[in-house]
């Protein structure tokens, strides 16, 4: 938690030309967002795993496919990416086609 806060102060407080400055803007993020992952793993899973009968942890091993796999949770992370493509190709926005080959 405290180093992507470092990381961005860091930003601030020196001068980085732009390519360094996006590298570090993506490292916080990127370190933020496994943070939030990892917590809540933590409380779903480790929820999970805990017993509310008292008769000891339960054991939790994340199925490769089925309705609630690893290929299905993939495939939900990535349909954003394949909607806003297919998006994109139907529906090209203005600035996408001022930079097409060819356009005056």
């Amino acid at each position: 938690m405290l180093l992507p806060l470092l990381i961005l102060a860091l930003v601030r407080i020196t001068r980085f030309n732009e390519d360094m400055r996006r590298l570090l803007y993506f490292t916080s993020a990127l370190l933020i967002l496994v943070g939030i992952f990892s917590m809540r793993w933590n409380v779903v899973i480790g929820g999970q795993l805990y017993s509310k009968s008292l008769r000891g942890l339960m054991a939790y091993k994340m199925e490769l496919t089925g309705i609630e796999s690893l290929m299905t949770a993939l495939l939900l992370l990535a349909l954003p990416f394949i909607i806003l493509t297919v998006l994109f190709w139907l529906l090209p926005p203005r600035w996408m086609e001022s930079r097409a080959p060819g356009a005056a």
